[in-house]
């Protein structure tokens, strides 16, 4: 009993070792699973605070770039709209502008490009290949264009470009002398020309100022006259029908002051006139006065046909007067 006790006792020695250590193993590891838990659970919690964060400046990315994309929508909208009227460019002259003159029989009206002369019944104009701009003006003296357009396409602001006119439009002077006897001065229809192109010719305009011994008389012509312009588009690009932009310094709208060629006409063809019923003259020359004739060929930019489809035409400018005794 003693040598089974004593032979026991190592055992138990060592078996008390390995329950101690045991035991320590199993009191250690659910210490381990928490410290695992709480580290997994601090894990946890700091993953959604970053995409919290990560989401809202993405969010905030996406909101920027929703209304960078909305302001370019309405600036392409704005653009288009700009398209309708007052674009950048019609088109040039390819053909030497003329001005010719016949007269009734036993008168010679006469035309030159010099107050001086030489006087025949043929003159060249000055300008040629020049690029026209829409512009609007109810006097040929203070010219506008149009500075912006709303997204429906119509004009809401302008600025004055009188001063630089000339770059807009074709102008020039020549001179008209009368024969022994008083003439009576007017178009000739039959032998103006200015433009082929229906929607071109709907939205020219012919304008003249005309300086004599009777004063000053200024005159604009729309140009339906000269050929079909049924066929032409039409487009309101103003916040009011049959108007056109006029004033000094600050811009406002007038009535088109735009008159019919055919009520200022003489008839006939060739070199041989003849009175039209109801015409009226423009001007009346006294024996053997020059007077002086200064002309503009331009777009009118708030003619509902001044539209894109008037843009890169040509014009053959040719313009033509009649004189019958007075």
């Amino acid at each position: 009993m003693q040598d089974a006790d004593r032979g026991m006792k190592p055992q138990d020695g060592r078996g008390a070792r390995r329950a101690a250590d045991a035991r320590a193993g199993q009191a250690s590891k659910p210490a381990t699973g928490v410290a695992q838990a709480a580290a997994s659970a601090t894990a946890a919690a700091a993953t959604p605070a970053v995409t919290a964060t990560e989401a809202r400046r993405t969010f905030a990315s996406r909101r920027r770039m929703v209304a960078a994309t909305a302001w370019m929508l309405l600036l392409v909208l704005a653009l288009a709209g700009a398209t309708f009227a007052w674009f950048s460019n019609s088109r040039y002259t390819n053909v030497t502008p003329v001005a010719h003159t016949v007269s009734e029989e036993g008168s010679d009206l006469l035309i030159g490009a010099s107050a001086a002369g030489p006087f025949d019944t043929t003159c060249t104009l000055s300008a040629a290949d020049k690029t026209l701009y829409p512009v609007s003006t109810a006097d040929l003296q203070n010219f506008w264009r149009a500075t912006f357009q709303n997204a429906a396409g119509i004009t809401t602001d302008y600025a004055s470009c009188t001063a630089q006119a000339g770059d807009y439009m074709l102008t020039g002077t020549f001179y008209l002398k009368g024969s022994a006897s008083p003439l009576s001065v007017y178009l000739y229809q039959s032998q103006m020309n200015v433009t082929s192109d229906a929607q071109l010719l709907a939205a020219l305009r012919i304008g003249f100022i005309v300086q004599s011994s009777a004063g000053t008389q200024t005159y604009i012509f729309a140009c339906d006259d000269l050929g079909n312009t049924a066929v032409a588009t039409q487009r309101r690009t103003t916040a009011q029908d049959g108007v056109v932009v006029s004033g000094v310094g600050a811009w406002a709208y007038a009535t088109d002051p735009a008159r019919a060629i055919s009520a200022y006409t003489m008839d006939g063809s060739g070199d041989a006139p003849r009175t039209r019923a109801g015409a009226q003259p423009l001007f009346t020359l006294a024996a053997n006065e020059v007077a002086t004739v200064q002309y503009f060929v331009y777009m009118e930019g708030c003619d509902a046909n001044c539209i894109t489809e008037a843009q890169s035409k040509n014009i053959t400018l040719q313009f033509a007067f009649a004189g019958a005794k007075a």
